[in-house]
């Protein structure tokens, strides 16, 4: 005899084994940069505890791994990891990779020792840098634009180095995000900090997302619970109580 399956009890049954082939937990990740990542046990950083705040209200936990950025990206290539953290979104990124809704703005700034330049320094455009040495990271965003400018770059590995570079008089700019920038000056080097300021026109201004894999299984799955998590909290008051938990003001929130 034929068992035959009424249209009610097969969609009950599809159901019911859903969550027995979703993934329930995703594999990202990041590095040292707070204030928006830490692997301080205690401090998650505050793009972290967003993302895993919006993956818990769709019931997925998170697994954060730090490495150096460059690793990271391998991992997301090759699909053994979810995404990355925290990343912009630009044209050469979206032919290889899947982006998350926006998490949170970043305000990039150029850092300048004042006793360089007493009266500051005003730019319109990158070109107003050439013939000073600008100080860049490795694999960071700003590097295209800058070899399209004809800019002079020494490239370190961490925005701490190019701070100390700027210190010492070796490089004449750096661009860094600015709470982050700021951050470094006051754990790194509080009795210097004076000497280093912040032009006032950013370099840009730019949505954090997550980089997400296409070669990760259930990866569009995933990055749709992730979108609907980051609506949720916002809808419900959660996001904003993380912002102010980091002291970090409503302007950079991805609303």
């Amino acid at each position: 005899m034929k068992h035959i399956l009424t249209p009610g009890i097969y969609c009950l049954l599809s159901i019911i084994s859903l969550p027995l082939n979703a993934a329930t937990s995703v594999r990202i990740m990041t590095s040292d940069y707070a204030p928006y990542t830490s692997s301080n046990a205690h401090d998650s950083g505050v793009v972290l505890a967003i993302i895993e705040t919006a993956f818990a209200t769709q019931g997925v936990s998170v697994e954060y791994e730090f490495a150096p950025w460059k690793r990271g990206e391998m991992m997301v290539a090759s699909g053994k990891a979810f995404g990355a953290v925290p990343y912009f979104k630009n044209e050469q990124r979206q032919q290889n990779y899947d982006f998350s809704d926006p998490v949170i703005y970043s305000v990039n700034k150029f850092f300048y020792n004042t006793e360089k330049f007493p009266d500051g320094f005003t730019w319109h455009t990158l070109e107003d840098f050439q013939g000073y040495q600008m100080g860049g990271i490795l694999g960071y965003w700003y590097l295209p634009a800058f070899k399209k400018a004809g800019l002079t770059v020494s490239k370190v590995s961490t925005d701490q180095q190019n701070l100390g570079m700027l210190l010492l008089k070796r490089n004449d700019f750096t661009v860094i995000d600015e709470l982050t920038g700021k951050l470094l000056l006051t754990q790194y080097f509080p009795e210097e900090s004076h000497k280093i300021a912040v032009l006032e026109k950013p370099e840009s201004i730019a949505a954090f997302h997550v980089m997400i894999s296409r070669k990760y299984p259930d990866a569009k799955k995933m990055a749709q619970l992730l979108n609907t998590g980051l609506q949720q909290i916002k809808a419900s008051g959660k996001y904003q109580q993380i912002l102010q938990r980091y002291q970090i003001s409503s302007e950079f929130a991805a609303e």
